[in-house]
């Protein structure tokens, strides 16, 4: 049959080739919100991407060359991704997208109360 593209992601489950490709697309028509510069991954960088992927679910971050002193794009993604519990999407050049699902209103809800 076909052979399905797999890439572990936070749910505990497989993307299929489909929804990588959608994933993929809708990250090349977003823009970068969030840049990488010398200090590489901090705690609040990382508290800003998960601020953000619980509103969009979809994040696209840019690396400054600064930031490429000591480790490449890719490392830096995955760490990113890793301390971030999303998945990565897509990498180009210094630029990289996250995503992770979105909770529901009703279950954000819960963990209010």
């Amino acid at each position: 049959m076909w052979n399905k593209e797999e890439i572990p992601n936070s749910e505990g489950a497989a993307f299929e080739n489909r929804k990588l490709r959608v994933l993929r697309s809708r990250s090349r028509r977003t823009e970068a919100t969030i840049w990488i510069g010398k200090e590489g991954t901090t705690e609040a960088l990382v508290s800003q991407v998960q601020n953000q992927l619980k509103t969009r679910e979809l994040v696209k971050v840019k690396i400054h060359r600064s930031a490429l002193q000591e480790v490449n794009a890719s490392e830096l993604a995955q760490q990113v991704a890793a301390s971030s519990s999303s998945t990565l999407v897509e990498i180009m050049g210094h630029t990289f997208t996250l995503y992770k699902k979105r909770e529901s209103q009703a279950a954000q809800r819960k963990t209010e109360i």
